[in-house]
């Protein structure tokens, strides 16, 4: 199971710019300094996660989205879900939020 250190909530102030997703898959820019938001759809209280950030066949979704692996291969997921094997492959892979 993946740890949470990229994991951040609403209220933490950003410290690397750049592209974030929430749970819900929401996409906002943010610069470092800012503070994260509530979610853009239900301004509720949040996560969010560096598109940067790479998920592991196994780990579990964190955050409805796409998402592409190293091979180029793409799949939606649902919070709750297990990263998938590569869908080409059915190899372990690497997954990152789709752009």
């Amino acid at each position: 199971m993946q740890t949470t250190k990229d994991l951040h909530q609403t209220g933490d102030t950003v410290t690397e710019a750049g592209h974030y997703f929430d749970r819900d898959g929401d996409h906002i820019v943010l610069q470092q300094g800012e503070e994260f938001p509530n979610c853009p759809k239900t301004g509720q209280p949040t996560s969010w996660r560096h598109e940067d950030h790479e998920h592991q066949t196994g780990d579990t979704v964190t955050e409805t989205g796409h998402y592409v692996d190293k091979d180029g291969e793409h799949v939606d997921l649902t919070q709750g879900d297990a990263f998938p094997n590569c869908p080409k492959t059915n190899q372990a892979t690497i997954w990152k939020h789709a752009q």
